[in-house]
């Protein structure tokens, strides 16, 4: 991995579908460089695979928050596979300190909103916060001169 494959990364996150023409332009090689580069990133297993942003308010889904919950039973495996089954959760991660599981949801209303704290407080004792905006989403920490001990 060098700068031009996080270039490449980079990019990706930000346009899944843009051509090898376009891909070349921004990172300044030439189309069949970044083609060859973006095979060698799929092959190696860097690039997992391709997916759409959705904008989830255009999708009746206005209100989104994150969710920290301390099991009342920690690492049991039947709680993680129950909350699996939640449709209104977009990400569930396994976390250490103090909440044990930190989830990103998404629904339709506030009533809804209430259902699924109610359906979660089952497991343990939950926190929400509802998101007003996001700084970030999703980028590679390219600012970083140095990746896996090694110069860019």
């Amino acid at each position: 991995m060098d700068k031009y494959d996080r270039m490449l990364l980079s990019a990706l996150l930000e346009n899944g579908r843009a051509s090898f023409a376009e891909l070349a332009r921004k990172v300044n090689l030439s189309a069949p460089a970044v083609a060859e580069r973006v095979a060698k990133l799929e092959a190696c297993g860097v690039i997992t695979g391709y997916q759409a942003k959705v904008d989830l308010e255009k999708v009746g889904l206005p209100i989104q928050c994150v969710i920290e919950l301390r099991l009342a039973s920690h690492g049991n495996q039947q709680t993680y596979e129950a909350l699996t089954q939640i449709p209104q959760l977009t990400e569930c991660h396994r976390v250490t300190g103090d909440p044990c599981v930190i989830m990103q949801a998404a629904v339709g209303s506030m009533p809804e909103l209430e259902e699924l704290i109610n359906r979660i407080a089952q497991f343990g004792f939950s926190k929400t916060s509802i998101i007003l905006s996001s700084a970030v989403q999703r980028r590679l920490p390219l600012g970083h001169l140095e990746h896996n001990g090694k110069k860019a």
